[in-house]
């Protein structure tokens, strides 16, 4: 984990396209950030199957879909989805909480995450492994 951010959108239509957005905004800053390889882990399965399938061509969240995509085959070397259990993650729940609780803007940045993963990695980690 390199940055992480928090933003309050009024505009979004339900969880699974509040998660594509993150999606989309974490991906474009790892593209401007000149980052040639990707993992991009998610705990809701709908956003890998949107990402990898077909089924969500003709629906409302078809643009944001696309633009995820072709971001991430143009402007990355490799990249990966994948699902990260809700037990394992545990560092994206504690940024989720402090940033709502930090919002007076528009949005939240912090380029230094480390205080946040301490003692989480080893724990979701953990989790992973039972």
């Amino acid at each position: 984990m390199v940055k992480a951010g928090a933003c309050d959108k009024k505009f979004l239509m339900n969880p699974l396209h509040a998660e594509l957005f993150a999606c989309l905004v974490g991906v474009r800053m790892a593209a401007s950030m000149g980052l040639s390889r990707v993992i991009l882990e998610t705990d809701a399965t709908l956003v890998k199957a949107a990402l990898e399938g077909d089924e969500y061509w003709l629906s409302a969240w078809s643009g944001i879909i696309t633009e995820i995509r072709l971001l991430l085959m143009l402007e990355f070397s490799s990249f990966s989805i994948c699902v990260c259990p809700r037990l394992c993650n545990s560092i994206a729940d504690a940024l989720a909480e402090y940033g709502s609780c930090a919002l007076n803007d528009d949005q939240v940045m912090w380029d230094d995450v480390h205080h946040f993963v301490e003692g989480r990695e080893a724990s979701d980690s953990a989790a992973a492994n039972e």
